[in-house]
C-alpha cells in the first residue's frame, strides 16, 4: 500500500488484474470467437477452396501432396517449400477442424 496525495493509505485491489478466473474467461472468449469464425465458413466454400487452392496445381501432382512427401522424407527445409505447404495445407486444416466441430456438435445434441 502507498500513500495518496492527501497522506492517507491507499488500499491495494482485492484481486490481481489477471487472476485465474479472468484468464479462463479470456480463453473462453478467444475460443468461442474462433469457433464462430470457423462456423462462418460454409461447406460449399470450404469444399471449393480445398478443391482449388488445396490441390493446385493439378499436374503432375498437387503441391500439398508433393510437400507432404518432402516433409516425411526430411527434405522440407527451404522457406518457400514450408510456405507452400502451409498455403496449400490450410484449406485441409480448416476442413478437418470444421468437420470435427460438426461431429462434436451433433454428438452433443
Amino acid at each position: 500500500t502507498g500513500l495518496s496525495r492527501r497522506g492517507s493509505r491507499v488500499r491495494a485491489p482485492s484481486t490481481a488484474p489477471f487472476s485465474s478466473s479472468h484468464i479462463v474467461r479470456m480463453e473462453y472468449v478467444v475460443f468461442s470467437g474462433t469457433m464462430k469464425y470457423l462456423d462462418s465458413f460454409t461447406w460449399p466454400m470450404v469444399a471449393l477452396v480445398c478443391a482449388t487452392l488445396g490441390l493446385a496445381p493439378f499436374t503432375p501432382e498437387p503441391h500439398v501432396w508433393e510437400k507432404l512427401k518432402m516433409l516425411f522424407a526430411g527434405e522440407l527445409n527451404q522457406g518457400i517449400d514450408i510456405f507452400d505447404l502451409m498455403m496449400h495445407g490450410l484449406p485441409w486444416v480448416i476442413l478437418v477442424a470444421k468437420l470435427t466441430r460438426h461431429v462434436t456438435q451433433k454428438r452433443a445434441e
